[in-house]
């Protein structure tokens, strides 16, 4: 993702890089984040790294140890929990009503992506797929109406983001959230509110089963490549 610098700080520049990799997982839970490494990788001066660690650490995306060093921080099982079971509530709610108030082109434009990505292969575009996943779960948000709501899931987004990177490290993940996500869509086209909002809550619920399922070795591991070793 590319910031243009006429708009940005230094400082702003170098936290949404930082961010961005964060959520991406290229600076994976437990990393040690250097400002000397930083600066080189970014080509900025220490001093916005700095302020942008900074910044990081009172969002808890980083934890400052004193005598160790700057972390990005671990996936919070608890915290798994409590997003899934706050979206359980609010998603489950706003898929119900956009079922009955999607319009007819918005669930066309959908399926062609949906069936787009599907004859690619989720597992093999992942950058396809956030996109989808991100269009089709912001499209319930802003069909259902209700701006609180949506306001509410949008300030999740980053949380939820680095949650979902997370568990499609497991293999056959991202297929699988596809097909989930491809019943919701068939639910909506059937005009069943019911049966939507089931098929989200049964999504999002394997969401936070897969994480929890996940062996905590594995979950140390997320995002670093495999050296051989």
């Amino acid at each position: 993702m590319s910031f243009p610098q006429q708009t940005w700080s230094p400082a702003d520049l170098a936290y949404e890089r930082i961010k961005q990799g964060i959520l991406a997982l290229r600076y994976p839970p437990g990393e040690k984040l250097s400002e000397v490494r930083l600066a080189a990788e970014l080509q900025l001066g220490r001093s916005p790294i700095r302020s942008a660690l900074g910044r990081l650490e009172g969002e808890n995306w980083v934890k400052v140890f004193p005598q160790s060093g700057t972390f990005v921080r671990e996936v919070d099982p608890l915290e798994v929990e409590e997003l899934a079971e706050l979206r359980l509530l609010l998603e489950t709610h706003t898929t119900r009503i956009a079922a009955t108030r999607i319009s007819a082109a918005e669930l066309e434009r959908l399926r062609s992506e949906f069936d787009a990505l599907k004859a690619k292969g989720a597992e093999t575009h992942i950058a396809d797929f956030w996109t989808l996943d991100d269009h089709f779960h912001s499209s319930i948000y802003r069909v259902a109406g209700n701006r609180r709501i949506e306001e509410i899931l949008r300030n999740l987004k980053d949380q939820i983001r680095w949650v979902r990177a997370a568990t499609a490290t497991l293999p056959g993940r991202v297929t699988e959230s596809l097909l989930e996500m491809d019943r919701v869509l068939d639910a909506m086209e059937a005009r069943d509110p019911e049966a939507a909002a089931a098929a989200m809550s049964r999504h999002i619920g394997n969401i936070a089963t897969s994480f929890k399922t996940m062996p905590r070795d594995q979950l140390s591991r997320i995002g670093k490549k495999d050296d051989g070793a």
